[in-house]
């Protein structure tokens, strides 16, 4: 493969096989595809999101992994969780959810292998930069999507929490 194009239809699948894991359900959402667009992309991704997470337009709270083309060449891609709620629209705190999910989930988050945090940085708390190939992808992204979303009670205790 040799551009994000290429990983278009892989990232997709992803998104229709988690709403197929045990886990999932109607509160969940999955969303993949070329960004910012179709026909000259920059990045190719998918976000998974719960409905309560304030994830409307893309800009909320949610679970999400990305490549780039340089990340095509390297052979990685990214997982994250991305707070990208301001106070003014949400409600919510940025830096009372990122502490009140750490307080309780951060040292599972920090025995995760290859994941690094940074609580300091609330719209990206902590990030696993992955290495993968065409045949790995899909079960690298459904293994890291289905790890990540054990601590999603956890981001709704969090959101209470942060809008108090």
């Amino acid at each position: 493969m040799t551009s994000i194009k290429d990983f278009a239809a892989i990232y997709r699948e992803v998104a229709l096989s988690l709403q197929r894991e045990k886990w999932w359900t109607k509160q969940w959402t999955a969303v993949a595809g070329l960004h910012p667009d179709e026909t000259e992309p920059k990045s190719i991704g998918i976000q998974i999101f719960k409905d309560t997470w304030f994830n409307e337009n893309g800009r909320g709270i949610h679970f999400e992994s990305w490549m780039t083309n340089a990340d095509v060449r390297r052979g990685t891609c990214n997982v994250v969780l991305h707070i990208e709620s301001s106070k003014d629209r949400t409600g919510i705190n940025g830096k009372t959810l990122v502490k009140a999910l750490f307080a309780v989930e951060g040292k599972t988050i920090e025995g995760w292998e290859g994941f690094q945090t940074k609580e300091s940085y609330t719209m990206q708390p902590f990030i696993k930069k992955m290495a993968i190939t065409e045949d790995t992808l899909h079960d690298h992204l459904i293994s890291e999507f289905r790890r990540l979303s054990a601590i999603s009670d956890s981001i709704d205790a969090a959101i209470a929490e942060a809008k108090k």
